[in-house]
């Protein structure tokens, strides 16, 4: 997917370095949530993980990024562990943009689904996930991650988006 424009300049979709992660983490802490790893966690995470996240930057600051990886056990599917996308003038739905810049990249790699699992509320991923199924005319189911019933304390970590089967756009 080539960069997008805003108003405001040139948006890049690129892999991102542990030079990202202080930018990152920065990001991550205006959307509190529980539990938030620190600075050394998103520097291990974008070494680790480099081939399959991304950053959004405009000119030098980074605006959004995106974790992900390959399921080991499910090869032809990509799995968005985490993601982040400021407000950014001249750039609406920043979040969706950069997941569908990732899918294209894992879908020319030979993804075939995507999983994201949205905390239950959080509509702009919701809406992401919802956005990135129509651009690909492709299925998105909707289920609990790990059921209430299954998961140790009775709780699940939000509602998993499985979307596809995908094929490249571009």
């Amino acid at each position: 997917m080539p960069p997008l424009t805003g108003t405001r300049g040139l948006v890049a979709y690129r892999s991102p370095t542990p030079q990202d992660a202080l930018p990152a983490w920065r990001l991550a802490r205006r959307t509190p949530r529980p539990h938030s790893p620190g600075p050394h966690h998103y520097a291990r995470w974008f070494r680790d993980f480099a081939d399959t996240s991304l950053v959004a930057a405009a000119g030098r600051d980074v605006i959004g990024f995106l974790i992900g990886y390959r399921r080991p056990d499910v090869p032809d599917t990509y799995v968005v562990l985490r993601t982040e996308a400021g407000p950014h003038p001249g750039m609406p739905a920043l979040g969706a943009h950069l997941l569908r810049a990732a899918a294209e990249r894992e879908i020319a790699k030979g993804a075939r689904f995507i999983e994201a699992a949205v905390p239950a509320g959080d509509a702009a991923g919701t809406e992401a996930c919802e956005r990135l199924a129509r651009w690909y005319g492709a299925h998105a189911r909707r289920e609990p991650l790990f059921p209430s019933s299954g998961s140790p304390g009775g709780a699940h970590d939000g509602i998993l988006h499985r979307i596809g089967p995908l094929r490249g756009t571009s």
